[in-house]
Parts: structure tokens; sequence; C-alpha cells
């Protein structure tokens, strides 16, 4: 995995550059560093939101043979609280901004902190000038880059675990997915193959880098075979654009993202289909959630490319299925074939199903997580005789496709993100005026599954939509608060008191389709974008924007755009989106349409 290669060749290209020979020298430090704390073999809880020191950073750690344990930069205190409690960290490597935050909220941090600072701190520049040498911060980042040269470092063991990525699965509390090095080295050779990887590769890979797709199939694949690493910016609307642009400029092979990102460049950025048009270009891939047959369809003939399909958990690794870009395995609709891996389906008695016959899809491979973080039960219940139990149902049809069918345990997955609507209900159901909350997927175009919620209050008590989501925000990630809030006066439950999954669906379906009236058209968009920002009304003015504004991130800005067309029934075409730089300049385009 680590083998030194001191060149110039680029290894990640975004905002900032980043070559093989810079990487390598950063690593050493990191690891150094490391190994001088006695964090061998220990956890770390990193979490840091820009690539550029993300990638030393987590590489350094993993060379010193340290465990990082993977957390979202969108992980609120409270989940980060209990991942502590329960997780035994020894070190963390973090944000400053972000540790100062979590201290402020009173969590107990291990003694060993690696804060990264902004990278140009103020002064620096005219130190520079005047000759000074500013004393060095091996405490963090870059500081820890001016020390004294790294020592050669000791082998390292590829025997243990490699790193922990958290999964919400289908109960409340996030699950440490423990991936060792065996598993992941043979994962990164199955993909590099199945994906007929050449020297000259270069990948965009828009995925999280604390996702496991982003990870895996973007940082650790690049660095394990000597390729480059696109990434120009986080992936939004207004960023389609120089996204395409970017693909078409860095020379880009693959393009690997989800399902949702696949339906947003197809919808806002599909005159630019041009870019596609490279000798270097092969196809693009999909991952982290299902595909739908209509993406999938839709973007290959708009950009006149092949979309390669694939399957898996954060407990495979990444994916176990592709189908495609062989033509045996490339049946739109499907997850196509196991590759390194066998598969079963299991009816409901634990034999086998038969051919197109519906059970329970198992897994069983040499990427297979080791198990759930001090977490034996969820382990046992998932590996079973050395079998995952996906708790997904599919079908294999004759020629040994594989087709998935649906979702045996409870789960929402919106744009890749795997949601608890368990972990959902009881958040709102600690707020003093919720009596009942019931979570439901509700279909989308662009997400797959949205979640919405429905609350009944307790007598006598009030509240709002954008109350209750600034309540959820302290508990919940931006990816997991509900996409909407509906209030009724009751569930529909069984005789026995189970709530009726279909039969809400359908209420909330029918209430969908009457839509708000347009009465007071500032108020509702400023009450809007407060709800999906999570920030009260007031806290947002007309210059408000992306660049200056809290919570109003890639994912916050693409489902204001949604929320906005599905408030008003409009469709909003990209040169609007890419306009959409502040509450000003939204209200004035809203207001344009709608009178």
């Amino acid at each position: 995995m680590f083998q030194a290669r001191p060149s110039a060749a680029q290894f990640l290209i975004g905002p900032k550059n980043l070559s093989y020979a810079e990487l390598e020298e950063a690593i050493l430090q990191v690891a150094a560093q490391l190994l001088q704390r006695q964090l061998a073999g220990k956890r770390i809880l990193f979490m840091v939101r820009d690539d550029h020191p993300y990638a030393p950073l987590l590489l350094g750690c993993m060379r010193a043979g340290a465990v990082p344990m993977l957390l979202d930069p969108g992980t609120p205190a409270q989940q980060v609280r209990d991942i502590l409690e329960h997780s035994g960290a020894d070190g963390v490597i973090a944000d400053g901004d972000t540790i100062d935050h979590w201290l402020a909220q009173g969590l107990s941090l291990p003694a060993q902190q690696l804060r990264v600072q902004p990278a140009a701190a103020k002064g620096m520049l005219l130190n520079k000038l005047l000759g000074r040498r500013a004393a060095v911060d091996l405490d963090n980042w870059p500081g820890l880059l001016s020390g004294q040269k790294a020592p050669s470092l000791p082998p390292l063991r590829e025997d243990g675990i490699a790193y922990v990525v958290f999964t919400s699965g289908s109960t409340a509390r996030p699950k440490g997915v423990q991936m060792r090095w065996p598993a992941l080295l043979s994962h990164l050779d199955t993909i590099a193959t199945q994906y007929q990887l050449q020297d000259d590769a270069r990948l965009m890979n828009l995925m999280p880098l604390s996702h496991a797709d982003g990870l895996v199939q973007g940082l650790l694949l690049c660095y394990r075979r000597g390729l480059t690493l696109v990434r120009p910016a986080p992936f939004s609307i207004v960023a389609i654009e120089n996204i395409l642009i970017a693909l078409y400029r860095e020379r880009v092979s693959h393009l690997i993202v989800a399902p949702t990102t696949l339906a947003l460049i197809q919808q806002y950025g599909g005159h630019l289909a041009e870019n596609f048009a490279s000798d270097s270009f092969r196809f693009a891939i999909s991952c982290s959630a299902p595909l739908s047959s209509a993406v999938w369809s839709g973007f290959s003939t708009r950009f006149s490319v092949p979309v390669v399909n694939t399957y898996g958990l954060s407990e495979t690794g990444t994916c176990g299925f592709y189908a495609g870009p062989d033509a045996a395995s490339h049946k739109i609709g499907s997850i196509g074939m196991p590759r390194d891996m066998v598969a079963k389906i299991l009816r409901e008695d634990g034999s086998l199903a038969g051919g197109n016959e519906p059970g329970e899809l198992c897994v069983q491979g040499s990427n297979l997580m080791s198990g759930y973080l001090d977490d034996p039960a969820a382990t046992a219940k998932a590996l079973r005789d050395g079998w995952l139990h996906t708790g997904d149902q599919a079908i294999c049809d004759s020629d040994g496709v594989y087709w998935i069918t649906g979702r045996i345990k409870d789960l929402i997955i919106c744009g890749g993100y795997n949601l608890s609507p368990e972990a959902i209900n009881g958040v709102l159901m600690q707020h003093p005026a919720v009596l009942e909350a019931a979570t439901v997927g509700m279909p989308d175009d662009i997400w797959g599954e949205i979640p919405v919620a429905c609350v009944v209050l307790r007598p006598g008590h009030e509240t709002d939509a954008s109350q209750l989501l600034a309540h959820c925000g302290q508990y919940l990630g931006s990816h997991e608060l509900p996409k909407k809030i509906h209030f009724s006066s009751q569930l529909p439950r069984t005789p026995s008191g189970k709530v009726i999954t279909a039969q809400l669906q359908n209420a909330l379906a029918q209430d969908s389709k009457t839509g708000p009236a347009i009465g007071n058209l500032q108020e509702q968009i400023y009450t809007l974008a407060a709800q999906l920002f999570n920030l009260q009304p007031g806290q947002l003015k007309g210059d408000s924007g992306p660049a200056n504004t809290p919570g109003w991130d890639s994912l916050a800005h693409i489902n204001f755009v949604i929320g906005l067309e599905t408030m008003f029934d409009i469709r909003l075409k990209p040169s609007d989106v890419v306009r959409m730089e502040s509450m000003d300049a939204s209200v004035q385009l809203i207001k344009r349409l709608v009178h």
C-alpha cells in the first residue's frame, strides 16, 4: 500500500493541488508524530473538512498503524459524545474550530489532539518577508510539517484494522464498521480490475471522503494504484458547470458519484454534454444508493457515455456487485453480478430461494468487514456462519444477474446516505411538544427517497416545523434531518399499535398534492430556507448566501432548489439555479416565475 513515490505527478487535483512528492513527505511527518505519541494501534477520531489536509493526515494515520475512526463533518456533537463514550478513542484529528465547538458542548476529548488550522494564518507572509521563523507547533496542521525531517519509519503491519467508518444502518446509534487491511487491499485490487484501470487513469470521485465510497473508491484506490484523484469542488448545483469543465480539462477517465448526482448533472448540466466527449473518458460509475432505470438510461443517453451500476455496503468495503462494464452483467435496473464474492438468496426459513424467487441477499468474500466496533451483538446478527445478511430483498435471474426488489430492514436511503427512521423518531419525541412521531421514506426523483416525518402534538402544546427541525439539528446530521414535517391528530395504527407505514405514506402523498397557497411569498421562502439550513428566520438576511451562512452547504442548497420547485409548482432552469447566490436573488427569482 505504502510505496515511496517522490514524484511531481499530481495525486490530488482540486482547489489546491497536491503532488505525490508533497504527499509522501507529509505522510512521513504525520506518521512520525503519531508514533512518537505512541498511538500505533490506537483509535483516533477523525473529522476533517478540507480535502488537502485530509489526504496526508488520513494516510499518515494509517501509515503509523493507528486506526482512524471516520466521522462525517456534519455529525452533531451529541452523536460525537455518544461515539466517544463507546469507542475508547485515544486521540483526535479534527478541524480546530470543530474541537473548540466540542469542548464548548462539554465533550470529554482525549488528551492527544491534532488540530487542523487554516493553511495561511494572519501574519505568516509578513514574518516570512522579514525573515522571522515562527515557533513550530507540532500539535496542529500544517505546523507539524515544519518540524524536523521525519526519520525512517518501521515497516507497516498490514494485518490489523485499517479504518472504521460509521454507518447509521437501521438503528439509532451509528455502528462502526471495522475493515481489516487484508480485506481492504483485496477489495482495492478487485475494484481496479473491474474498472479496467490503467496507469494513466484519472478518477473524479465527488463522494465525501468520510463516506466509504469516497474513501475507498477515491482516496485509497488512487493512492494504492498511483493514480490521480480529481475533486474540483464539493458537489452542488451551482458548481456543476465548473465540475464538468474540470472533467474535460483534467482528462478524467472515470466519474464516480451517487445516483442523486447523476440526476442533478443530467437536469442542470445537460447543456454541457460536450465535456464528456473526450478520448480519455471511459464510463460513469453509480454507487451508494439504488440507481433508477430512468436516471440510468437518461444519463447514458444524454451524455453518450456508459454507466456502470454498483451495489454494496460499508460492510463490504464499498461495492460487491457490478452491472457493467462487461455486457453480461450490464442490465439496466439490475445490480449486476458479484465479483470476488459469492452470493445467495434465502427464504424466511433460511432455505435457498429458487430462480427469480425473492428472498434476503447474503454475501461472502474476502472484502467483508471484521465486525462492528465493540458491538458483538450487532456483529452476530449481521455475520452468520461467514455470510453477511444485507437486509435487502433480491432475486437472481436465469443469467445470474441480481436485482434488488425491496428492503427487509427499516431503512431510508436518501442521496446515498442510510437513514434510520427510528433515530429520527427518537429525536423528535425528545421535544416536549411531541406526543408521537413516525418517519417514512417517500419516493423522490432526485434523492431516490426522502425522510418525511408525521408528528402528533401533546394536548395543549404548540410548535412548528422550523422549531422541530432546529431541535433535530442538535442531535442529527444535516443529511439526516427530515425533508418535510407534517402535523396530524393521529397516526394510522394496527390493532396491536404498530404504525401502518403504507397507509401513512399514501396519506402524505395525497397531502403533498394540495401544496400550500402562495400568500406571503418572501416569508415562505425565508421559512423554507431557515428549516433547511437549521436556522431561525431572523438569522437570514437579504445578502445571506452559501459563502456566509452556516448550514447553507451543497446538500442544503440542493434541498432549497427542490423545496422551492415543490412549494411553488415550478421548474428552475440551470441558469436560474446558478444565480441563487443570496436570499434576495432567490426571492426575486421566484417572484418573477410565479407572478
